[in-house]
């Protein structure tokens, strides 16, 4: 129980964090900027609970009493935070068929009209954040007319063709 307790409380208060930061200032790279915010917060968090178990070795308070609890802490932190981070990659950047839904659904009861739609998601609106993202997180880069992955995205890129191959997709979306 103090395992669970202890973890998702860390979590939450990286949670909490990110929302105050993000609310100053987002940054130009967040999902490294998040992977740092929130690792900070886990290594604060359980220098933190070192210090005060010591305190409270006496009483029944729900802390970390050996090392397997802190590993399990950790444990429990890391998944929790991954998970929220392929959330946050889903919302950080609107997604072709949310900008579709969002734009039938403000025409309301009379719909949308299909050259309407053609007209407005474009590329400018679908691919171009997209690409901007891959140059901010150094996946890729423009060599003339040209875009290229970088090591990062080639590795990136090699993770997601073999995933692919493993569950048997083919390409697409």
């Amino acid at each position: 129980m103090n395992i669970i307790f202890c973890g998702v409380i860390l979590f939450f208060i990286a949670f909490l964090c990110q929302i105050i930061i993000w609310k100053i200032h987002i940054p130009e790279r967040q999902t490294k900027a998040l992977v740092v915010l929130f690792f900070c917060i886990l290594t604060i968090g359980l220098l933190s609970l070192v210090i005060i178990s010591h305190f409270y070795t006496i009483t029944n308070w729900p802390v970390p009493r050996t090392s397997s609890d802190y590993l399990h802490i950790t444990l429990l932190f890391t998944s929790l935070t991954l998970a929220y981070m392929i959330t946050y990659s889903a919302i950080e950047v609107d997604s072709p068929s949310l900008l579709i839904i969002l734009k039938i659904s403000d025409k309301g009861t009379q719909g949308l009209d299909r050259k309407e739609l053609e007209e407005t998601m474009n590329d400018a609106l679908l691919i171009m954040p997209r690409i901007t993202d891959l140059l901010t997180d150094k996946m890729a880069y423009l060599e003339g007319d040209q875009y290229k992955l970088t090591r990062k995205g080639k590795i990136v890129a090699k993770i997601f063709i073999i995933y692919r191959k493993i569950l048997n997709t083919g390409k697409g979306g």
